[in-house]
């Protein structure tokens, strides 16, 4: 194995740091920086023997993609693929990345079934179930976790009203707190309004009608 490249690049939000790309063979290894290339000894037409590229990946970038991931999740909770993209746009790659969701995965510091569970349960009577189902799947919830934490959050035996039905009149009571003497052009737009979020039609109509 040979060091192709050593590209220098700006990175952090001010783009003032620098750091150094390293291509190995002609494809991007990992990313170090100046301290980590004098301290390897790393030059552009080197030779990298197996026992440092392994020592490099090992002690530097795991370890960094690690802090780095830990670091991501200290003030919010992440979907895999929340991680995976952001540890991406940090320059690990697909392999550094992998070993990385495992290991947090290993301590149960991401389960996207809990993230689904969460959002769901925060957000159910705000929202319809459609508009979090859509939310989620962007997100990378997998579909059939998804369906059965949905299934569990709007079947739950602790639920006395339908979640949906309670985001419903939210959305009805944030425009009009009089619906029964709405004429019969504004009902249809409030209701038309509510279907577009992705609210059920007999729903909305119950909900409009018992007001």
């Amino acid at each position: 194995m040979f060091i192709t490249d050593i590209e220098e690049i700006s990175i952090g939000y001010s783009k003032r740091k620098t750091a150094y790309k390293i291509y190995i063979d002609d494809v991007f290894a990992f990313l170090l920086y100046y301290q980590d290339i004098k301290k390897y000894k790393l030059s552009k037409g080197m030779e990298i023997s197996s026992s440092l590229y392994d020592e490099v990946i090992e002690d530097t970038v795991f370890r960094r993609a690690k802090q780095k991931a830990l670091a991501i999740l200290k003030y919010m909770d992440r979907t895999e693929k929340e991680l995976y993209t952001k540890l991406q746009d940090a320059y690990y790659n697909y392999d550094i990345i992998v070993r990385t969701i495992d290991y947090l995965k290993d301590y149960n510091y991401i389960d996207d079934e809990r993230y689904a569970s969460n959002y769901i349960r925060s957000k159910k009577t705000s929202y319809s179930k459609l508009y979090l189902k859509t939310k989620l799947i962007k997100k990378g919830i997998n579909k059939e976790v998804l369906e059965k934490v949905i299934d569990i959050e709007y079947n739950s035996p602790t639920e006395s009203i339908d979640p949906e039905i309670l985001a419903i009149n939210k959305g009805i009571e944030k425009r009009y707190t009089d619906t029964a003497s709405l004429v019969w052009e504004d009902k249809q737009k409030l209701i038309s309004s509510l279907y577009r979020k992705g609210f059920n039609l007999d729903k909305i109509i119950k909900c409009i009608g018992d007001k």
